[in-house]
C-alpha cells in the first residue's frame, strides 16, 4: 500500500487488484481506506452492460425477451434497484430474491414508482426455478437447487463462490470481457487481448467502445458464438 501511495496521482481514483475475489471484503475495504481509491470489482460495468447483452442474446436467439421470466438474485438493496431498473426496459416479468422482507418491500415500491413494474416474490423459489429463461445472480455462495432449471437457461453468475454446485445443466456466464484493441489500448504482459469487467472499470470510461465478450469456463465468447455453441436458436435446430 505504501508503494501505491507513492506512485498515485491526484486524478487516480480507481484501483484494480488481480485475484481480488480471493480477498475478504473487510480486507478490500481496508485497502480502499488506506490508499483512498475505489477497488474496481467490475460490478458497475456489469450492471451497465447487462441490459444490452440480454437484449442482444435474445435477439440472436430469434426470441422475445419481453415474454421471458427473469430471476434476479441479489442481497444488496441498492444494487438490486439498479439491476432491476436497468433491465426493466426490455424485461417485464421479473422475480427478485435475496434481500430481507423489509428491503424487498422497499425495492418493490421503488421499481413500481420508477418504472411502473410489479415485481414477483415467490414463497419457495426452488419450486418455480424451471420457469425462468434468464437468471442474474450477484450474491456470493447461494444455495439453490438449480438442477430444475431449464437446460437453455441464460445464467449470469456474478457472485463469488461455487453457486451452481456440481449439477451443471447449462453454460454459466461468470464475467464479461472487452477487447483492448477496441478500447484503443495495446496488449501487454499484464493485460491480455480481452480483459474482464473489473479491468475495464479500472480504465474508467475515457477509452473507446468495445465488442462485449461472455466469459464462460475460462474462455471468452462473442454473443453470436455463445448462441451457436451453447443455445438452441428458434427455427434453426
Amino acid at each position: 500500500m505504501k508503494a501505491i501511495k507513492e506512485i498515485k496521482e491526484v486524478e487516480d481514483t480507481n484501483l484494480y487488484i488481480e485475484g481480488q475475489e480471493y480477498f475478504k471484503q473487510d480486507v478490500l475495504d481496508y485497502i480502499e481506506e488506506m490508499v483512498d481509491m475505489k477497488i474496481s470489482n467490475g460490478e458497475d460495468t456489469k450492471i451497465k452492460y447487462l441490459p444490452m447483452i440480454m437484449k442482444d442474446i435474445f435477439k440472436s436467439m430469434k426470441d422475445s425477451l419481453e415474454e421471458k421470466e427473469v430471476l434476479v438474485i441479489c442481497d444488496d438493496k441498492e444494487k438490486s434497484k439498479k439491476i432491476i431498473k436497468g433491465i426493466s426496459k426490455d424485461a417485464v416479468f421479473i422475480t427478485a430474491i435475496g434481500c430481507n422482507k423489509d428491503e424487498q418491500e422497499e425495492i418493490y415500491d421503488y421499481i413500481l414508482e420508477e418504472v411502473g413494474l410489479s415485481l414477483f416474490y415467490p414463497s419457495n423459489i426452488n419450486r418455480v426455478l424451471e420457469n425462468y429463461s434468464l437468471i442474474i445472480n450477484f450474491t456470493d455462495n447461494i444455495k439453490y437447487d438449480f438442477s430444475r432449471t431449464r437446460r437453455n437457461c441464460v445464467f449470469f453468475d456474478f457472485g463469488f463462490g461455487n453457486n451452481i454446485g456440481n449439477r451443471k445443466r447449462f453454460p454459466i456466464i461468470k464475467d464479461i470481457g472487452f477487447s483492448l484493441k477496441d478500447l484503443g489500448l495495446n496488449e501487454t504482459k499484464w493485460l491480455d487481448k480481452v480483459v474482464k469487467a473489473s479491468v475495464r472499470e479500472a480504465l474508467e470510461e475515457k477509452n473507446g467502445q468495445s465488442k462485449v465478450y461472455l466469459y464462460i469456463d475460462n474462455d471468452y465468447y462473442l454473443i453470436k458464438d455463445y448462441i451457436n455453441l451453447f443455445i438452441k436458436v428458434k427455427g434453426h435446430f
